[in-house]
């Protein structure tokens, strides 16, 4: 019994020893530690990372430990994929010299330009010219130009009428450009200068002709044609009824049976001519408006006699 409590008093004095004194304690790095430290670990748990070291990870101050090795042959796989796409296009310029783009813009170089006469066709407005003319009662289709027209430009051309129309490439008379509303158009005005400036001509036309033409009533709806045409009328004393009630364009017309009044003088003017017997020259009369023959040859007869009565006075 003595002994056996010596020993338990023996044993407890070791405790005490071993737990008072600093020499005996277990460091991290003895062989004891260890030893008890990886039997007591799980070997499937992992080995957690500082917080910081992730977060630095993450924004990429440090790589990442290990590596990874999937990461890397992607890398490697999209390299290798750009530089064989680098070789076919070394190969497609060796083949072709040129680029496509190049290529593709050489050939619409190559392709015939359409010719632009007027500044409504460079931006984009003849339809909306051709609407407003749809609107007022013009005519929309363009007719080729008589022999009187064509003979009649010429003269123009030759007295310097067309000096200023920018759609004539080097000021070479060439009717082609004629084919447009802007065409017809200069030509309408150049007649109407024509007219100002030789007003001497007017005394010479035959009477019966010209007659004719204002007995038949007004070529179109516009304001300046109209005018004109009842002008003529009163130098004939034609009463306005009696041609308004027959025209076929009335029920369109603001001015119809409405008499010319301001006139300052009875005397024919040329400019007034021109402004009536172009558009029946041009044939560009509404399409609702039917011109007998014998107008349009009345018509064409005055601007003949206006031809030849300029190359004499």
């Amino acid at each position: 019994m003595s002994l056996f409590k010596t020993l338990l008093l023996s044993n407890q004095a070791k405790v005490v020893f071993k737990t008072q004194n600093p020499l005996h304690k277990t460091f991290p790095h003895s062989p004891s530690f260890i030893i008890r430290r990886t039997l007591s670990s799980s070997p499937q748990e992992p080995i957690k990372k500082p917080l910081s070291l992730v977060f630095e990870e993450a924004v990429g101050l440090t790589e990442k430990a290990g590596g990874n090795e999937s990461e890397y042959q992607e890398e490697k796989n999209g390299i290798m994929s750009e530089l064989r796409e680098l070789e076919r296009e070394v190969r497609a310029l060796k083949e072709n010299p040129k680029p496509k783009v190049q290529k593709e813009e050489e050939e619409k170089e190559k392709k015939p330009k359409k010719k632009v006469t007027n500044l409504v066709e460079l931006f984009g407005g003849e339809k909306m010219v051709e609407k407003r003319r749809r609107e007022s009662g013009e005519a929309t289709v363009l007719n080729d130009l008589s022999p009187f027209v064509k003979a009649f430009v010429s003269h123009l051309y030759s007295k310097g009428y067309f000096n200023k129309a920018n759609f004539l490439v080097d000021n070479k008379l060439d009717f082609s450009y004629f084919d447009s509303k802007y065409g017809r158009d200069f030509i309408k005005s150049a007649a109407y200068k024509f007219g100002k400036d030789h007003q001497e001509i007017a005394q010479w036309l035959s009477s019966k002709n010209l007659k004719t033409v204002a007995l038949f009533g007004c070529p179109s709806l516009d304001k300046n044609n109209v005018f004109a045409a009842k002008w003529l009328r009163k130098i004939f004393k034609i009463q306005e009824d009696t041609v308004c009630s027959q025209c076929m364009l009335k029920d369109s017309c603001r001015h119809a049976n409405k008499d010319v009044w301001g006139i300052a003088t009875r005397n024919l003017l040329l400019v007034h001519v021109m402004k009536v017997i172009i558009v029946y020259n041009l044939d560009q009369v509404p399409p609702k408006l039917t011109v007998p023959d014998e107008v349009r040859d009345s018509a064409n007869k005055l601007l003949e006699e206006v031809i030849k009565l300029s190359r004499t006075t």
